[in-house]
């Protein structure tokens, strides 16, 4: 990272640092927070905080009760509505599917949980290749165990929910108990991608990644269906690496935090 960049990074952001810790603290209590409440969530004095809250609540994403609570409005629902997340993600995906598309010589889509089916929102294909593996865009699947986005969407998830998405799965036939597929959630979340052979076609290897949001949870996950062919190889590493990649820069253009290396990156 540059020295200009660390300058501005320590000297403009902490107020906007700490007006997304204020609400990101209130966001976990709906019944509101006092002011030392809010002071103690997120490590900073009462006067630290005070007029930040006057700001949030003149601006209308915070608001006061009778009894000195401070609790979100509707205004950040109301302004993330203005640009729904499905949207958001697709629009931040294209560009880089299409980039790994053409990298990688083979279709790749991106796939999001709809209830509890997995919908694929959107998919690309190489224009240089004639023939390959791919998946019907708007094509709708069971969160099943043999699906390599279901197992990725599902290891990148907080334990309650992880576990639920792990029930739901076990209930389908033919799947395997829970604890087995708790034990291959876990092997994927420590690897950072799943790569196994396709649960559904054979000749197929499936390489998935997580797209991840600020919580470090999976909003989708990006797959690769590989099949070799004579005039289309990549290696497993080269494929796992452009596949980490593209999901990694939709990971952040949805909101995950950006490691230093990134930054200093970006700022070149």
């Amino acid at each position: 990272m540059h020295v200009k960049q660390e300058a501005e990074r320590t000297a403009g952001a902490p107020a906007l640092e700490k007006g997304l810790d204020l609400i990101e603290a209130l966001a976990e209590e709906p019944e509101g927070l006092t002011q030392k409440a809010v002071a103690d969530r997120v490590g900073r004095s009462v006067n630290e905080i005070f007029r930040m809250l006057g700001v949030l609540e003149r601006r209308g994403y915070v608001a006061r009760d009778a009894r000195g609570h401070y609790a979100l409005t509707l205004r950040l629902f109301e302004l993330a509505h203005r640009h729904p997340p499905e949207r958001r993600l697709l629009e931040a995906s294209l560009q880089a599917m299409e980039e790994l598309a053409a990298t990688v010589g083979h279709a790749c889509h991106l796939v999001v949980m709809h209830a509890k089916h997995l919908l694929v929102l959107a998919q690309e294909q190489p224009d240089s290749v004639l023939m390959g593996w791919s998946v019907r865009l708007g094509a709708a699947f069971p969160m099943a165990e043999k699906y390599a986005s279901a197992r990725v969407i599902a290891a990148f998830q907080r334990p309650e929910r992880q576990a639920e998405l792990v029930a739901i799965m076990a209930a389908q036939e033919g799947a395997s108990p829970p604890a087995a597929i708790k034990a291959k959630l876990d092997a994927i979340a420590a690897a950072g991608y799943d790569y196994a052979p396709s649960g559904i076609a054979f000749g197929v290897t499936d390489v998935s990644c997580p797209v991840l949001n600020h919580f470090g949870q999976a909003i989708a996950a990006l797959t690769v269906p590989y099949m070799s062919q004579p005039d289309v190889e990549v290696s497993k590493e080269d494929l796992i690496g452009a596949v980490r990649s593209a999901a990694r820069v939709i990971s952040v253009a949805m909101g995950a935090p950006r490691t230093d290396q990134e930054e200093g990156a970006n700022g070149e």
